[in-house]
């Protein structure tokens, strides 16, 4: 990772903290820089302001997939089957586990929606690139090369994982997640090929 990375990551960190602490309205650029020990100036060198700040938040929680795609590209993950479902299973797991970052996404995303125009268009795109690299992930494990069914699969795991978060948001799910995550996991590794089977003839 790159110094400008590390640093813009510090700053990710810094401000999930601060959300955990503080209103949306009440974090501040002042109090991120704070907590990521740095100066405000030096904040304003990778980000123009508050809002682009969050939407790398959320971005990272919800972009689980292009890590992998750009690791299948690159050889780095095995395109086999089983393995590439493993890898997958392992990635959603870790999103599903981190129930702070999943209610702060929710609250995120509500917020953007409530007030600003520009973070809604962002955040459009960025659901596109998701549905996007999930269905190519989808190619490679599952081979399901209709464009058609490949994004409606993704597009329902996608909807599954942002409900799951709602749910974790609102206190619905039970303390203990594990089994929720690995029940959640077998059904959508079950049930996707299965779903192929049936209907792709």
């Amino acid at each position: 990772m790159s110094e400008i990375n590390k640093r813009k990551q510090r700053i990710i960190d810094a401000t999930i903290e601060v959300l955990k602490e503080n209103s949306i309205e009440e974090t501040t650029v002042r109090k991120i820089a704070a907590k990521a020990g740095l100066t405000t100036g030096a904040l304003y060198h990778h980000y123009r302001n508050k809002d682009d700040i969050l939407f790398d938040v959320i971005t990272q929680s919800l972009q689980f997939t292009h890590k992998m795609v750009e690791e299948v590209k690159n050889d780095k993950v095995s395109c086999e089957k089983e393995k590439l479902l493993a890898k997958i299973v392992s990635e959603v797991t870790k999103r599903l586990s981190k129930v702070d970052e999943q209610k702060l996404h929710m609250l995120l995303l509500c917020d953007a929606i409530a007030r600003n125009r520009e973070i809604i268009d962002k955040y459009q795109i960025n659901y596109s690139e998701i549905i996007t690299n999930t269905g190519n992930l989808f190619t490679n494990a599952f081979g399901i090369e209709n464009n058609e069914y490949k994004n409606a699969v993704a597009s329902i795991l996608i909807a599954a994982i942002d409900g799951l978060a709602m749910q974790q948001a609102l206190g619905v799910l039970p303390k203990e997640q594990e089994k929720m995550i690995e029940i959640f996991n077998t059904f959508f590794v079950e049930s996707i090929p299965l779903f192929l089977k049936n209907n792709m003839k």
